[in-house]
């Protein structure tokens, strides 16, 4: 690593100011009017009782509710209980402790906003500060300057930016994965890794798998993660360290599939099924059979749970003691495994969903800013426009794409014997594995019911790979430069004549 006469590392300085400019981007997207966020779609309402909030004025109609238009301002509330298992709860709830010392009348989203910004920013400047070092100061700089631009240009588009200023759990499954990420590479490119950013790695990781029930079995593939950090450090403090870690992950995932209540578990299930097997089926009779479903139900084939005037209601106690209480989603995966054919028609379903970031059918203004009913921002909007637009709709070809990558990570890992490398690419391993399950899990555990939402972590995996090939060309290419007579390291030393020491560590 190259330092310069001070013993400064120059990724310390590009960090901050890579920290800088994606707080200077938030605050002008999103935070100074007309303030930047997302209709509700009526998901929030299990989130604002739980953690002290209320919507302030509910007299609205429907469509200005819940589609519409975002919320700047909300009420305070009692503390209720729900069967919103998350922690997400939490993390808003702390927010709504700021806003009530900030203004103890309304709250204002943008105190959710700064929460969410300066995980982000963390994440960022964590990215940079750990970016790799080149044999030169400026490669280095252009190394860690080049990822900052594109963790910025990718992950600080509107399409993420606009979550942050919304009760969405996405935003907080965004930023915990970032954390988790740049926390890991942290430990991975440090001579002597600190508890302290270990214990980070544990509760971002830990965020994610308990963010949502369709994510906590990421939670033991995090928890194997944890433990590949065991040789590290050879003392028998990191050694507990990272046993406890991985315990804490293992047990967290376990509990969070165990909580979930058994309304959310049939209303899952009931999408699964009827929504999703049943759903466009060729074979109605044949499907319903297999399943064991008599066929009064075949009406309810197409139908989503929250749909109104259905043949059968969905709350029918003779349905659930019928179907939803004696099938599980373990008949809707034996099923796909038998036709696997049926299985990669809901594949290429999702495909068409995959790549929308953020859903164009939820308003980003409040009311107050005059825009036109379900008006979105397209401010720096270049990256989520471009997926929408330009990224292909077939699910073989994202199948060849994380075959490819798999690939590359498998000869990467072969060639570095380096046990703190191979801890770094094993990371990004388990993100490409997080982005397959992401996609996956949704379809069998609730259907087609709202794939582009449900496939968000799908998107912030398939980012988070795209900046990582994006990063190894730019690093491949200063390297390939750098070993040419007459630059880097050769032009560096030319340097020591003016006076300044190059360190090497």
């Amino acid at each position: 690593m190259i330092r310069d006469r001070a013993g400064r590392d120059i990724r310390v300085m590009i960090a901050w100011l890579a920290g800088i400019a994606a707080g200077a981007l938030l605050i002008g997207l999103i935070m100074i009017p007309p303030v930047i966020g997302l209709a509700d779609s009526g998901d929030f309402g299990r989130v604002l009782g739980v953690s002290g909030l209320r919507v302030l004025h509910p007299d609205q109609s429907y469509e200005e509710l819940y589609f519409n238009y975002a919320h700047q301002y909300l009420g305070y509330g009692g503390y209720t209980l729900g069967g919103y298992v998350s922690t997400h709860v939490v993390f808003v709830a702390i927010a709504g402790w700021i806003g009530r010392l900030l203004d103890g009348d309304v709250f204002d989203i943008r105190v959710l906003g700064a929460c969410y910004a300066a995980a982000y920013i963390w994440a960022v400047v964590l990215f940079v500060r750990h970016s790799p070092g080149m044999k030169s100061r400026t490669a280095t700089t252009i190394m860690a300057a080049s990822l900052a631009a594109v963790l910025l240009f990718v992950f600080g588009d509107i399409g993420y930016a606009a979550y942050f200023q919304s009760f969405f759990g996405e935003p907080y499954a965004l930023t915990a994965m970032l954390l988790m990420v740049a926390s890991a590479f942290a430990l991975a490119s440090s001579n002597e890794p600190a508890g302290r950013m270990f214990a980070l790695f544990v509760v971002a990781a830990l965020a994610v798998a308990t963010s949502k029930i369709q994510n906590a079995p990421l939670g033991i593939v995090f928890a194997l993660l944890a433990w590949r950090m065991i040789g590290l450090r050879g003392d028998p403090r990191w050694r507990r360290q990272v046993w406890t870690g991985a315990a804490i992950l293992l047990i967290g995932s376990i509990l969070m599939i165990v909580a979930a209540p058994d309304r959310l578990k049939h209303v899952n299930l009931y999408q699964s099924i009827f929504f999703g097997v049943l759903k466009d089926t060729p074979h109605l009779e044949r499907d319903m059979e297999e399943l064991d479903i008599a066929s009064k139900y075949a009406p309810l084939a197409g139908t989503n749970y929250f749909q109104k005037d259905t043949a059968i209601p969905q709350n029918d106690h003779v349905l659930h003691r019928e179907v939803l209480q004696r099938l599980s989603h373990k008949d809707i995966a034996l099923y796909y495994l038998k036709h696997p054919s049926r299985f990669m028609q809901k594949l290429d379903r999702a495909a068409e969903n995959a790549m929308y970031i953020r859903p164009y059918y939820l308003g980003n203004y409040d009311a107050s800013a005059g825009k036109p009913p379900g008006a979105i921002s397209h401010t720096f909007s270049g990256w989520s426009d471009f997926k929408a637009a330009a990224m292909p709709r077939s699910a073989a070809v994202y199948f060849l794409v994380f075959i490819a990558y798999a690939l590359a990570l498998a000869a990467v890992w072969r060639r570095n014997r380096s046990g703190k490398w191979r801890v770094a690419v094993e990371t990004m391993a388990v993100v490409a594995l997080a982005g397959a399950f992401s996609c996956v899990v949704p379809l069998i555990g609730d259907g087609e019911a709202d794939l582009g939402k449900h496939l968000f972590m799908f998107n912030v995996c398939f980012d988070m790979m795209v900046v990582s090939v994006i990063a190894g060309a730019f690093y491949g290419a200063i390297k390939l430069a750098g070993s040419k007579p007459g630059t880097g390291v050769t032009a560096e030393r030319g340097k020591l004549g003016a006076g300044r020491i190059v360190h090497h560590d």
